[in-house]
């Protein structure tokens, strides 16, 4: 008798057979992933293992010597209400005693992605998948956008829920446009990955450690590590299920992780929402300032929001007559693009401050215009807030503020200005 698969902390060691429904070609390889993933649900507390809907195991890279592997794995979900697919990315190494294997973001992964050869996992993924592996987060903000266009409303048509429905923790949410356009973004920057071998679920692991979920996508894209950017086309919402589950109308089930765990939406704010739980699982709504949108509601994409960090230059800066002025601040330590409220204050002195043309240049060029001249205004200071959506803007790198004198006879000066991210 073939001696039985042994799975210790994620790790597999040695392999024997299986009848469990998988697709590579190596049933080693399938017996040992498919082990790793059957334990962790179980440990984790899922009946998804017992509704026995199948598993795949998807290869997507191998090394020349056939001895490292780094793919997708599922357990499927029945097609019923509120069940979905567990999905992983998983790391292989072939031994002398078995498959060993590493479900992304534990430390199981993270030690076999040290010692994986280049062509199975990059430079770039390497680092990625070390920042996954120590996320801890738990606060608010998580510099995160919504899953489509900023300054676009999306409808809740199914308030905060676990993964797969009601099982806690309660960390995803259904969302649709309602509209023609039905195309599913990026959250944020990151790596993106497909998981069901007939797609329809794409994974982010972002800049900042977290990751997104997508599922039921129609038309996505098939990333394999690909980089994308906050705003970049994934797909978009359909009732697909292609790894089971069920959707009665057009969606993306949105879902948020932590490391290798799904975390609650609770507390957390996304889009420039802070979302809130109900008393039962599909209800519970979304929260910015003194708003307040409930499941059935629409909400607006703000943009990512990181937290409040302030960044000034307050050296002077003369502004001659008829002619323009920059005082630079160079912001390091913000993931992804600016926050589509960027908040802007300047402190400007003018002879006639009428006379002022204020821009916010971008680290890439992109030009805000803050404030426009104002020839009847004979005021000589300006100490003014200015909001803008600064979204297409990496945080990261040299911002400018450049004020210009459009009309003769009066000249001034930059004292101070600062970033609010």
């Amino acid at each position: 008798m073939r001696q039985r698969l042994l799975s210790i902390l994620g790790i597999v060691v040695l392999v024997a057979a299986s009848t469990a429904a998988t697709s590579s070609a190596d049933p080693a390889l399938d017996e040992a992933v498919v082990q790793v993933m059957t334990d962790r649900s179980r440990a984790e507390g899922s009946s998804l293992v017992a509704a026995n809907a199948g598993n795949e195991v998807n290869p997507q890279r191998t090394s020349p010597g056939g001895d490292w592997v780094f793919g997708s794995s599922v357990i499927k979900a029945p097609n019923v209400e509120g069940a979905y697919p567990e999905g992983h990315l998983f790391l292989a190494q072939k031994t002398a005693g078995g498959w060993r294997v590493g479900l992304d973001g534990t430390p199981e992964f993270a030690a076999l992605a040290r010692r994986a050869p280049e062509s199975v996992l990059s430079r770039g993924e390497k680092k990625t998948f070390a920042a996954q592996t120590k996320a801890t987060q738990t606060a608010t903000p998580t510099g995160l956008s919504l899953p489509y266009p900023v300054g676009a409303s999306w409808r809740i048509i199914g308030g905060i829920h676990g993964w797969s429905g009601q099982p806690r923790p309660w960390s995803s949410i259904d969302l649709d446009s309602r509209a023609a356009d039905r195309s599913v973004l990026a959250a944020q920057s990151g790596r993106a990955y497909w998981i069901c071998s007939n797609g329809g679920h794409i994974r982010i692991i972002h800049d900042n450690g977290w990751t997104t979920e997508y599922y039921h996508l129609l038309n996505e894209i098939r990333p394999n590590g690909t980089a994308v950017q906050m705003g970049d086309y994934l797909g978009l919402t359909s009732t697909r299920i292609p790894c089971g589950g069920s959707a009665g109308s057009n969606h993306v089930h949105f879902g948020l992780k932590s490391g290798s765990s799904y975390v609650a939406l609770a507390d957390k704010t996304i889009g420039g929402w802070t979302y809130f739980e109900g008393a039962s699982a599909y209800s519970g709504g979304a929260r910015r300032g003194n708003t307040t949108r409930y499941t059935g509601d629409w909400l607006e994409n703000y943009g990512p929001e990181t937290g409040g960090r302030t960044f000034e230059n307050t050296t002077n800066y003369d502004v001659p007559d008829l002619g323009q002025a920059e005082s630079s601040i160079t912001v390091s330590g913000v993931p992804g693009n600016a926050p589509a409220s960027l908040k802007v204050y300047a402190d400007v002195h003018h002879g006639w401050r009428g006379d002022a043309q204020i821009d916010l240049i971008g680290p890439t060029g992109t030009v805000y215009r803050l404030r426009d001249p104002a020839p009847n205004d004979n005021g000589t200071i300006i100490h003014e807030n200015y909001t803008t959506n600064a979204s297409q803007s990496p945080a990261n790198g040299t911002w400018r503020l450049r004020v210009t004198d459009v009309d003769s006879n009066h000249s001034g000066y930059i004292d101070a200005w600062s970033l609010t991210f």
